[in-house]
């Protein structure tokens, strides 16, 4: 009798969940995981026999299950609780910091090489100073967060390695070791998200500095510090869905400099480099340089006629802050969006200098960087 009702509760339990799967209304984009959810899938034959309309149904209805955010959660917190030291490529580290779980194979030493070509080659076409600035990312400089036997490759052996294979032909910048010599001094990363915060990327930007005989680094004091968020949640939490997860807070420093400028986003002007309205969003970091397009051009109050190209991934945005403080224009090109030749456009635009940023994991596995031109 007992195994009947509970079969009879279950059944109607689940006819409930269906019903209320199909009439509730679908989203498109997830905030919570920052990405566009799975489309009802498109019937055809051939879909259906090679199994691929199965698994593009399965997918949809995942994506759009009822309290699809709850159940995600409460499967992290089963993980987590059970002693799993990872969720969905992330890993639960100490002090509420999480990482993001990468490789180091075959095909990414395979994309150091090559990179290593196309950035040399570029070099000597382009006949301007070029530097290459290559940052480790928090599960290198934070190890010893990482879960209690937990270990990830030497982030420091890709930096040297690839810089051994471009010194000739572009300046390389090392920025490890303030990282390291200030990491208990401020939070250089976000514990959530795989980027720097304002104070890690003003130490990449002193650096830059530093190796450049024709910048000199604007001090803290001239900035004014400005806490504009105390509840971020960024990119890894999104990955990891964990419970009661603690919140970042994200700092800018702002100057004369910084808060009169005019952006060119692809073609779109704006009078400014900050966009506050991603701070009433999940992806509250795009608030610096406005998210992600393949162009950014930033002009600037500075009189001294100097440009600079970033060639670059988005741990380049927060650092925009900083480095318009030394140049008349600062032009951004993201090779994942930009597909034109980058060398016309160093001429055309008139370009004095070229800096590379990244960050480790990405390099490793961007492949449209080794095919600027």
């Amino acid at each position: 009798m007992k195994n009947k009702i509970f079969f009879i509760i279950f059944m109607i339990t689940w006819i409930l969940l269906v019903v209320l799967n199909i009439f509730s209304p679908k989203e498109i984009f997830s905030e919570q995981e920052n990405r566009y959810l799975a489309s009802i899938p498109r019937f055809s034959y051939k879909d259906l026999v090679n199994g691929k309309y199965a698994d593009n149904l399965n997918t949809y209805i995942n994506d759009h299950f009822i309290i699809r955010n709850f159940w995600l959660k409460l499967n992290s917190f089963i993980q987590i609780s059970t002693g799993k030291k990872e969720n969905n490529g992330v890993y639960i580290g100490k002090d509420n910091y999480l990482f993001e779980k990468y490789r180091y194979g075959y095909d990414e030493r395979n994309n150091i090489e090559k990179i290593s070509n196309t950035v040399n080659k570029f070099a000597q076409k382009v006949k301007i100073p070029t530097y290459f600035m290559l940052v480790p990312n928090s599960n290198y400089i934070y190890k010893e967060k990482l879960p209690d036997n937990v270990e990830l490759y030497d982030q420091s052996i890709i930096i040297n390695e690839l810089y051994e294979k471009i010194n000739d032909y572009a300046k390389t910048i090392d920025v490890t070791n303030i990282l390291k010599n200030n990491k208990e001094n401020q939070q250089l990363y976000f514990r959530t998200d795989h980027h720097m915060t304002s104070y890690g990327a003003y130490l990449l930007y002193t650096e830059f500095c530093n190796s450049n005989d024709n910048l000199n680094a604007k001090m803290l004091s001239d900035f004014k510090k400005k806490v504009i968020s105390t509840d971020f949640l960024g990119t890894l939490d999104s990955k990891a869905q964990i419970f009661n997860q603690r919140k970042d807070c994200i700092e800018v420093y702002l100057n004369d400099i910084n808060m009169n400028v005019e952006g060119v986003y692809d073609g779109k002007v704006y009078h400014s480099m900050f966009n506050e309205e991603y701070l009433k969003q999940k992806d509250k970091y795009s608030y610096f340089l406005n998210g992600n397009y393949s162009k950014v051009v930033i002009k600037t109050k500075v009189d001294n006629e100097k440009k600079l190209l970033i060639i670059k991934d988005s741990y380049a945005h927060i650092m925009s802050q900083f480095i318009c403080q030394n140049y008349e224009e600062v032009h951004f090109l993201d090779p994942r969006y930009y597909n034109a030749s980058i060398s016309d456009y160093i001429v055309k635009n008139k370009i004095d200098e070229v800096l590379f940023l990244y960050n480790v994991s990405n390099l490793l596995t961007d492949i449209s960087l080794r095919g600027i031109k």
